[in-house]
């Protein structure tokens, strides 16, 4: 095999697994952003209040291009596609602002929100996988998993789970690559 041949079977290569972690790239990112949330609502939960509703944004944002091939091929699908997306995290976003409105605040307190806003993010990443992208369903199971290590760990035992947790998510998200 000449160089030339060679050289551009290894950039073909290269350039496939760069579009490949370009791709994922947001899942990381979630992963991070999740990671950081987690252990600031552990630390400092009045502070973390301020930063989930913009971080479901974001979420709904990843899920909504991370499904966008399944919208269909019409616009009239894409469409349609796009409304039911805005109406799912639109409700989730609509459910976490009415369960901290000021009437509320006798139930809940800052301590909790982030383990409830951990929860039904998760459940609404959770379900977008079912029916989407199964990268956002293991992000979503991530998040109820965090959750969980919100309210039951202690601070270092919490960080060293959900750390270990994303790991292995971010590990099976970059691993498998099967379309679909």
């Amino acid at each position: 095999m000449s160089d030339a041949t060679n050289g551009a079977g290894n950039a073909a290569a290269q350039s496939g697994t760069t579009s490949f972690l370009l791709a994922n790239l947001p899942y990381v990112l979630l992963y991070a952003g999740a990671i950081f949330l987690v252990a600031m609502t552990d630390s400092d939960p009045e502070t973390a209040d301020r930063y989930w509703p913009y971080f479901i944004i974001v979420v709904a944002l990843v899920a909504m291009v991370g499904g966008w091939r399944y919208a269909g091929v019409t616009n009239t699908d894409r469409v349609k596609y796009f409304l039911k997306q805005v109406l799912h995290w639109g409700a989730v976003l609509l459910v976490v602002n009415l369960l901290f409105l000021d009437s509320m605040q006798q139930f809940l307190n800052a301590a909790s929100y982030g383990f409830i806003v951990a929860y039904i993010l998760g459940l609404g990443a959770l379900l977008s996988g079912i029916y989407l992208d199964w990268k956002m369903g293991l992000f979503g199971a991530f998040l109820i998993f965090s959750a969980i290590g919100i309210g039951i760990l202690d601070d270092n035992a919490m960080l060293l789970s959900v750390l270990a947790v994303a790991i292995i998510g971010v590990g099976i998200t970059l691993l498998v690559r099967r379309q679909g």
